[in-house]
């Protein structure tokens, strides 16, 4: 217990001639000990004063408990620093891949089509570069949607950088058929009925043809596979998606 030294004063008699409680002398000598009045006064009236000078082993224990208090802030320091350097290169890494896609997404690298003995398409086509003289006739879906008429559409040879083509035929369901424009033993590559199919596992090495069963002069859509503006918020998302799970492709089509 804390004492003043009114309450001191009281206690010193007691305190000598051995009558005051344990509890007593000891917030006596708790007292005297960071109190030079009290202490001066004690010795006065005959007492000895407590000996307030720590041994060796309190020495040795204070002195370990502030190098354990030190080397925790140490730790908790260098912790801080990692955490830091940890957050700043994850925020940097991800930044740099969202501006990346967004890039790619703003400037697609073209494929010219590949050799006609080449009919793998699993094979390595990053070498081809796109050649708008080498595919007259050829339309490209990365630069805007084609609108035309179900009577039509059959007659585009139609490119796409993405992996999806969607097509849209106005007001009414029909059957759609997807297939390759230069593999006339595959016409029926993909097909669906509705009103919006979105054909996907697409490639951009090869060029496409799209058949629609409706009325020759109903009004169909083709577009690339990317319906969301190309932002970086967009790409932050997508990224995020893609690495981590968080959230959706807002690049998604449907």
């Amino acid at each position: 217990m804390k004492i003043n030294c009114q309450i001191a004063g009281d206690l010193m008699v007691p305190y000598l001639d051995g009558t005051c409680s344990e509890d007593s002398k000891k917030s006596l000598e708790a007292h005297i000990a960071g109190c030079d009045a009290c202490r001066e006064r004690l010795a006065r009236m005959g007492g000895s004063t407590p000996n307030t000078t720590p041994g060796p082993e309190a020495v040795k224990l204070t002195g370990y408990a502030r190098r354990v208090k030190k080397r925790r802030a140490v730790i908790a320091a260098v912790a801080i620093l990692i955490f830091l350097a940890a957050a700043g290169f994850f925020v940097h890494t991800v930044v740099n891949l969202a501006l990346k896609d967004m890039e790619a997404r703003e400037h697609p690298h073209l494929f010219s089509q590949p050799p006609a003995e080449d009919t793998d398409p699993n094979a390595d086509h990053t070498n081809y570069q796109w050649d708008p003289t080498e595919w007259e006739g050829v339309t490209d879906l990365t630069a805007g949607p084609l609108e035309t008429t179900a009577g039509e559409v059959n007659s585009y040879t139609l490119f796409t950088n993405s992996t999806e083509i969607k097509v849209t035929v106005d007001g009414m369901e029909a059957d759609m058929r997807l297939s390759h424009a230069d593999d006339e033993t595959n016409l029926t590559l993909q097909s669906h009925r509705g009103t919006v199919t979105v054909f996907v596992g697409l490639s951009a090495s090869y060029r496409y043809r799209v058949t629609v069963e409706a009325p020759p002069d109903t009004p169909v859509t083709v577009s690339d596979g990317y319906d969301t503006p190309v932002t970086f918020e967009n790409s932050l998302k997508y990224v995020l998606h893609e690495l981590f799970g968080i959230g959706r492709d807002p690049y998604a089509l449907g």
